[in-house]
């Protein structure tokens, strides 16, 4: 089989048809994450029966050990190998062997976040064709998108989210953005949680208004994202805000406050038996964003919430000690905060 866009993919996955091998291929990570979001929804397996190896530190043998160990009280086991870009020479047979002699009760998948079409090292490049060719593997093409795609990429997830855009604000985002998806969801999620749920419509006035507040707008969506336990976005949106000079102290205020709304829900709901409406209304949560706050309360506890406010102290004894070491002590924090 030859290797397939994205959309085709989405199609075999509708199909409901399982494969052995996957290889997701290209520069766009947002769309090789967006794959492997689809494929984990397909495979519905417990995180007793998924492995996850970066190839530069896991050993064949290991990979191999885990694919053919069987699913526990599932059907099927699943191992996920990241960066296989940078894999081994050496080990490149042994993964073409595989290609040949597949455990049909696991489902490997391959990550390679480079564009495999400028793969110079021959053996790599053999890797690529085989899986491309393998009748038991389906290979996909996540290159980036050009503009045209990005531009339809852009009105689709504002359509997703019951909001229209004209095609001129939609080349300023790209012209402000770029054309990374990731960089560009970002700034849709900021965009929609700025207009609100009410307006549909998004005006060039609502735009410049947007983009002229950016730093707030952008503490606020870090707010969000630390709720949510979003990782990936709340990495995003800390670096936009210290490219945009934003005190480092300011950030951990912001992380400190989100906490301090996060404990204070828990605990009303969990010691006080209040109930959602008046938690909502103590804490000052608007309407709009009720649910989305209580959906992402229930991903945190008490006891990982006051060990987070330890690491907030923590942070900014270190920040105001040694500035040097601020956006560290910041990536540290959160992602201690969204683990």
């Amino acid at each position: 089989m030859s290797i397939v866009d994205t959309k085709t993919f989405s199609k075999l996955i509708s199909s409901k048809r399982i494969f052995p091998v996957y290889l997701f291929a290209g520069e766009e990570s947002y769309l090789i994450e967006l794959c492997l979001r689809k494929l984990d929804k397909l495979l519905e397996v417990n995180d007793f029966n998924k492995e996850i190896f970066y190839i530069l530190e896991a050993p064949f043998d290991d990979i191999l050990n885990a694919l053919h160990t069987p699913p526990f009280l599932g059907k099927r086991r699943v191992v996920v190998v990241k960066s296989i870009n940078k894999i081994n020479t050496t080990d490149v047979g042994k993964f073409i062997s595989y290609l040949s002699n597949v455990v049909e009760s696991s489902c490997l998948i391959l990550l390679y976040f480079c564009n495999y079409k400028k793969e110079t090292v021959v053996k790599r490049k053999e890797l690529i064709n085989k899986c491309i060719s393998s009748e038991n593997c389906i290979a996909v093409n996540c290159r980036k998108q050009y503009e045209n795609e990005v531009k339809e990429f852009i009105k689709n997830e504002f359509t997703r989210r019951n909001k229209t855009i004209s095609y001129d604000i939609i080349s300023k985002i790209i012209a402000d953005v770029g054309n990374d998806l990731l960089n560009i969801s970002s700034e849709i999620e900021k965009v929609s949680l700025f207009i609100g749920e009410n307006i549909k419509n998004i005006t060039n006035y609502d735009f410049e208004k947007i983009m002229g507040i950016t730093k707030e707008t952008n503490t606020y969506v870090l707010s969000s994202f630390i709720e949510s336990k979003n990782l990936k976005k709340s990495m995003f949106i800390l670096e936009k805000l210290l490219g945009e000079g934003e005190e480092p102290i300011i950030i951990l205020s912001v992380i400190l406050s989100t906490l301090r709304k996060l404990l204070s829900a828990k605990s009303m709901i969990e010691e006080q038996k209040m109930s959602i409406k008046d938690v909502g209304s103590n804490i000052g949560i608007h309407n709009l964003y009720s649910t989305s706050f209580f959906t992402n309360l229930k991903k945190h506890n008490i006891k990982k919430l006051l060990t987070s406010f330890k690491i907030v102290l923590e942070a900014d004894i270190s920040i105001k000690s040694d500035r040097s070491e601020a956006v560290s002590v910041l990536e540290k924090t959160i992602l201690y905060i969204c683990e």
